[in-house]
């Protein structure tokens, strides 16, 4: 009888009383588990690449990511948590890489990733060359009446050339930048001429500039009598 009494006793206050609880848990519970999506750019990163390679090239260089997670804890992440990084260790020639997208991405635990675009990165990686190769001189006019050439010299006669692999290769000599007018020349002459930078060409190794000996015998000038 007193259970019975305990029970029943202001029964309407009390399953009001539970409703009230029961209402105010799932309001708070409700919060506490609401989910937010965000929408992040993460930069595309790369880490141990080797002293002959160069990375010319990366597609995207940002990939855009979005994740959901419960509210409260979204709110603690920071961009910074989120990274991309590849490692190129082991890579030392030209080649063209493709990576999966999400084999690289760091982030928080706490959060989940929904979707990542692009799914692939390509990667284009340019092997650097040193190439020697001979030293063309380029010469205008002919000599006057007269004159005769009696040597001609190129020093260096070869340059190193220096540049990514595959537009070097093809390259089998370097031209002077400037000419020579064999026209003009009526005794033995030495030139310093720069060498011709084609576009391929990142740099020239040892030297941009070759000396250039021109020894010729001139015939019009008569020798002075003893």
């Amino acid at each position: 009888m007193k259970i019975k009494n305990i029970i029943f006793n202001n029964f309407n206050l009390k399953i009001t009383a539970f409703f009230v609880a029961l209402l105010t848990w799932i309001l708070i519970t409700g919060k506490e588990r609401t989910y937010l999506e965000e929408t992040i750019d993460v930069n595309v990163e790369y880490f141990n690449v080797s002293n002959n390679i160069d990375v010319k090239n990366i597609n995207p260089e940002k990939v855009r990511v979005k994740v959901k997670g419960i509210s409260t804890e979204m709110k603690k992440i920071d961009l910074k948590d989120f990274r991309l990084k590849i490692d190129l260790k082991g890579t030392n020639q030209s080649m063209k890489l493709n990576k999966f997208t999400r084999d690289y991405l760091e982030y928080p635990v706490n959060v989940n990733v929904v979707s990542v675009y692009p799914q692939w990165i390509e990667i284009t990686i340019e092997e650097f060359f040193i190439k020697e190769v001979p030293v063309k001189v380029k010469y205008t006019g002919m000599f006057e009446n007269g004159i005769k050439l009696i040597k001609r010299s190129v020093r260096p006669e070869k340059v190193k050339i220096y540049g990514y692999k595959s537009q070097i290769k093809d390259i089998d000599m370097v031209y002077t930048a400037e000419s020579i007018d064999l026209s003009k020349i009526d005794k033995t002459t030495t030139f310093k001429l720069s060498l011709e930078k084609k576009e391929e060409i990142l740099k020239f190794k040892d030297s941009e500039e070759v000396e250039v000996t021109i020894a010729v015998k001139n015939r019009n000038v008569k020798s002075r009598s003893k």
